[in-house]
Order: structure tokens, then sequence, then C-alpha cells
């Protein structure tokens, strides 16, 4: 039986690694956020260069920001 105890901590282990805002589309999107290589969330970048604090990426939150994940792999790539 799965417990909380024994699962994986909320905090993603890509959060202060280095990081630079990824391309964008022409809606904007990821909205100067960078892809964590952990988790592949868009991050907040912060002013040292590094990923802000996050989860690890658990599920896009709408049907517009999964179109928008989608989108955004499809014309950049999944490459890391």
């Amino acid at each position: 039986m799965w417990s909380d105890r024994d699962a994986d901590p909320p905090g993603c282990p890509g959060s202060g690694r280095p990081a630079a805002p990824a391309p964008v589309l022409p809606s904007g999107f990821p909205d100067g956020r960078a892809v964590c290589d952990a988790c592949l969330d868009f991050v907040a970048v912060t002013d040292a260069g590094a990923l802000a604090p996050h989860d690890a990426f658990r599920g896009a939150s709408s049907a517009q920001e999964a179109r928008e994940r989608a989108d955004w792999f499809n014309t950049f790539g999944w490459t890391r």
C-alpha cells in the first residue's frame, strides 16, 4: 500500500540549477520561464540565473496549459 511517508518529497531536485529562459511561442508561452531538466515543468528563473524553487511537475493545471506545453515541445523539441 502507498503512503505519504514512502513518497518522494514534493520539491523538485532541479530547483536551483542554472537555467535560461526557454524560447517563446508566438502566444508568449512560456512567459520567460525555463524548462526544468528534472521534471520538465516551466519554472521561473531567478535574477542569479537559476531555476526558482518549485515542486516537481504533476501535470498541466488547465487544458490551455496542456495545449501550450504540447505546442512548445512540438516546436522546440524534447532535447535536453
